[in-house]
């Protein structure tokens, strides 16, 4: 389901948050891992607002990608991913991507055809370690010294939701603004999108916890419901385990859950368990 609504731009995009050229490579990079609405906006806009640490996007996701390849001239991967360190490498030398397992599975086809299986298609329970093994030394080529945050969100049915006014309404994150005078639209009701939701999202959640464990790779975990529950404690752990002394910057993001998302999802845990023969 895509929305017939215009993305509303995202002011970290342009060129005024790129940063001095970067002639080197980046001496150390931060990845961070999740899927859509689990609150890696606010996350993300942490470590940027904290200073030194990149300024984590989605560079290389379908939506954001055409944006960024205009903009600096550039019209394939390999010429995008060095794009992305010129440009958004900080000048301490690390340079931060938000990627999806959607991300991970197009950057693994386009830049090693037939090497990998088809990852949106193929379970991880059919996946072979040696594979994630492979792809994890691919991210290394692409990404130097990685170092792996994972932002999951527990609450899946909420996810789905959140997804679901996504969609359909266009606006992906809402920062506080006077000016923002963007029009409130209703989310109508979508039970079948809703499960799809529901089934991407745990099999990309399922493909991200078996490649950490299948390739060893020691990460920071965190959850969405920590985050908003204690953002302050939760950013401060993850500077702290990244060796960033802080402080910890405030938030501009607002949550966009509201009342009629509430009682969307109580619809749809009515009508689950109706197909479930509850």
């Amino acid at each position: 389901m895509t929305s017939s609504l215009p993305r509303v731009s995202y002011d970290l995009c342009g060129a005024v948050h790129d940063y001095p050229i970067s002639t080197a490579a980046p001496r150390r990079s931060i990845l961070i891992c999740s899927h859509p609405r689990s609150g890696t906006t606010m996350l993300c806009e942490a470590l940027y607002f904290a200073g030194g640490l990149g300024c984590p996007l989605e560079y290389v996701h379908a939506g954001f990608r055409p944006g960024f390849e205009q903009r600096w001239g550039v019209s394939d991967t390999r010429h995008l991913i060095a794009a992305i360190h010129r440009h958004r490498t900080d000048p301490s030398g690390i340079c931060s991507i938000k990627i999806f397992w959607r991300d991970v599975a197009e950057l693994a086809a386009e830049l090693a055809p037939g090497a990998f299986p088809d990852l949106l298609v193929v379970p991880a329970s059919e996946i072979a370690p040696d594979t994630y093994r492979a792809l994890a030394d691919l991210l290394r080529t692409l990404f130097p010294n990685p170092e792996f945050v994972h932002l999951e969100r527990r609450d899946r049915v909420r996810q789905a939701l959140s997804a679901l006014s996504a969609a359909q309404t266009g606006v992906f994150r809402r920062i506080a603004s006077p000016a923002d005078t963007a029009p409130v639209v209703r989310v109508g009701y979508d039970f079948d999108a809703i499960v799809a939701f529901l089934d991407g999202n745990a099999f990309c959640h399922a493909h991200w916890h078996r490649f950490f464990d299948a390739a060893g790779i020691a990460r920071h975990a965190m959850t969405y419901e920590q985050l908003v529950a204690d953002y302050t404690r939760s950013v401060a752990d993850l500077l702290l385990w990244l060796g960033h002394p802080g402080p910890v910057p405030a938030v501009r993001t607002e949550r966009q859950s509201t009342v009629e998302s509430e009682t969307l999802m109580l619809r749809f845990l009515r009508d689950q368990r109706r197909a479930a023969g509850g």
